[in-house]
């Protein structure tokens, strides 16, 4: 359990007060609100906006779930932004 949290801060997760398992909070632009519950030895990753909820019991694998995240959103972010250019243009 204390592997997953302290992966998650240096992730930059921040954990949500008043609950009573551990639960981290991060907001990405792109992805919303994403949510991950630690329970004995498992972590639940939970991105509401994209209606994933997926279960996971090693760090590593979580660790790289969500930086496949982050770059996914990043990716859709350069799209977009280089879509909106070529139409100004």
């Amino acid at each position: 359990m204390m592997m997953f949290s302290r992966m998650l801060r240096r992730q930059g997760f921040y954990r949500v007060k008043n609950q009573a398992e551990p639960v981290y909070m991060k907001h990405h632009v792109g992805l919303g609100g994403v949510y991950v519950r630690i329970e004995k030895k498992k972590a639940l990753i939970t991105v509401r906006d994209l209606g994933i909820h997926e279960e996971f019991t090693r760090v590593k694998k979580l660790e790289n779930f969500i930086s496949e995240l982050d770059d996914e959103a990043y990716r859709q972010k350069c799209f977009i932004v280089h879509k909106m250019r070529g139409v100004g243009s």
